[in-house]
């Protein structure tokens, strides 16, 4: 990956899910609690960690900053 590159576009939608996931639980326990919102917060953010896995998330890592 070139210097000054982070992450592809399909690595931000994985984070971006499983960020919604984490706000969408959050707000289930504020909420009341709620735990129906709450769960399927988790639900989220874990279908969002598979995906994750499933691309290969961490392949756009790199300690190369030349």
């Amino acid at each position: 990956m070139p210097y000054g590159a982070r992450g592809r576009p399909v690595s931000w939608i994985a984070v971006t899910v499983m960020v919604l996931g984490f706000v969408i639980g959050g707000l289930g326990l504020v909420l009341g609690p709620t735990w129906w919102l709450f769960w399927t917060g988790a639900g989220v953010t874990v279908a969002g960690g598979i995906f994750a896995w499933a691309i290969g998330i961490m392949e756009d890592y790199t300690e190369d900053l030349h």
